[in-house]
């Protein structure tokens, strides 16, 4: 026996289009009926209808009453129930520490999260270009470079540059295709 239950627009905007008062009133009846008192009642065919399709949500609100979830005073308290709550947790904690501690020792380490702070690029200098370039021995021209990147935003098409290393490194490349190209004379076919 519930001294309340939440009776739901869906309710009211089913039973309101029922045409005959009869089956209006029984299919009220047979809702409030089983929400309060947990009581099946006769009921007209019509009435019978909208009381199947609220019956699942009238049980699953008394399941979440039943379970202390839908508010109010179960079993003593909120701040009672929440305390039995967390020592029944703790008592499990307790008790899973040891298998826990063993099953810890056999896992892999966990993944870094997916959403892990990735370091915020930043255009290099002219010089960490240049010593950069130095160190490949690619003869790139690092000025060239800088200001061809810095006219476009940093951007490589619509995306911003998250490495400029890798971006001297495709200049690298062009340049020695360039240079491969050139070596070739299509006249001597």
């Amino acid at each position: 026996m519930r001294p309340q239950f939440t009776f739901y627009r869906s309710f009211w905007d089913a039973i309101r289009r029922i045409k005959k008062d009869k089956d209006r009133l029984s299919a009220l009846e047979a809702i409030i009926a089983y929400a309060l008192d947990d009581e099946q009642i006769a009921m007209t065919d019509v009435a019978e209808g909208i009381f199947i399709l609220a019956k699942p949500t009238l049980d699953a609100s008394k399941r979440k009453a039943k379970n202390g979830e839908a508010g109010g005073k179960q079993n003593g308290s909120k701040p009672e129930a929440k305390a039995k709550q967390t020592a029944r947790e703790k008592e499990g904690e307790n008790e899973k520490e040891g298998e826990n501690e063993k099953e810890k020792e056999d896992e892999c380490p966990p993944p870094s999260p997916p959403h892990a702070a990735k370091p915020r690029f930043t255009p290099p200098s002219v010089e960490e270009v240049a010593a950069y370039c130095a160190e490949r021995g690619n003869g790139i021209d690092a000025q060239q470079f800088v200001d061809f990147y810095a006219s476009k935003g940093w951007k490589v098409g619509r995306e911003s540059m998250r490495d400029w290393k890798a971006a001297v490194r495709t200049w690298e490349k062009r340049e020695n295709g360039l240079k491969s190209a050139k070596r070739w004379d299509f006249n001597d076919f």
